[in-house]
């Protein structure tokens, strides 16, 4: 799909992040777009955490290039509920690619490549398999981590799957881990959670007992030749 204008671009890019269905999220988010000396600049937020990661997007003859991948994020939250920072993290990062596929995919791009340095490709270091491929270059700009994935069926649609299975994987172990965690527990069971800032007062920090480290919340699920 080709859209005529930037403007209907950075609507149907909103309305898409805006259509996620919230039954299969633990959190929920909103787009926000700019432009930037390096090109168009894509920043998904995470409205409960305030959470956000930006993506300069610079469209060539085949593909979408990612040239920027910022992560930001405020450790306040590490601090109180480590499983619930660990899927925050994980959930934002995921939602990313997945919009950048559609992004590529309406652009009529066949695949996303990002391009981007070491500290950026840190972000992705644990997602490696759900990348077509993984490769390191020199280019004029220093060393850059290159990870491809194709936006075009039916290894969109594997990539997709794969995501999917990854939040699906997530939101059962936060859940079973809220048994034992007080603060997860009240997040997770509030009615009102994707409309509550985490960040604010009025949301009851009750800061847990140290636990012995459990490193991320969710092990990664391997797929075979994918």
């Amino acid at each position: 799909m080709i859209f005529g204008n930037k403007r209907t671009i950075v609507e149907n890019l909103k309305s898409y992040v805006a259509s996620w269905p919230q039954k299969e999220l633990v959190f929920s988010y909103e787009l926000t777009c700019s432009v930037t000396p390096s090109g168009p600049q894509l920043t998904l937020k995470q409205k409960q955490t305030g959470f956000s990661l930006s993506m300069v997007i610079q469209p060539s003859s085949n593909s979408l290039r990612v040239s920027s991948f910022t992560l930001q994020e405020d450790p306040w939250l590490e601090d109180i509920c480590q499983s619930l920072y660990d899927a925050a993290l994980i959930e934002l990062v995921l939602q990313s690619l997945t919009l950048s596929v559609s992004c590529a995919q309406y652009f009529n791009k066949e695949e996303v490549s990002f391009v981007i340095s070491a500290e950026e490709a840190a972000h992705l270091s644990s997602l490696e398999d759900l990348f077509n491929s993984v490769s390191s270059h020199t280019t004029t700009e220093g060393k850059r981590q290159i990870f491809t994935v194709s936006a075009w069926a039916p290894y969109s649609d594997e990539f997709m799957d794969y995501a999917n299975s990854m939040k699906t994987n997530l939101r059962q172990q936060l859940w079973t881990q809220q048994k034992s965690d007080s603060f997860l527990r009240r997040f997770l069971q509030r009615r009102d959670r994707l409309a509550v800032s985490l960040s604010s007062n009025s949301f009851d920090k009750i800061k847990q007992q140290p636990k012995p480290a459990l490193g991320t919340v969710i092990p990664f699920p391997r797929v075979s030749g994918f």
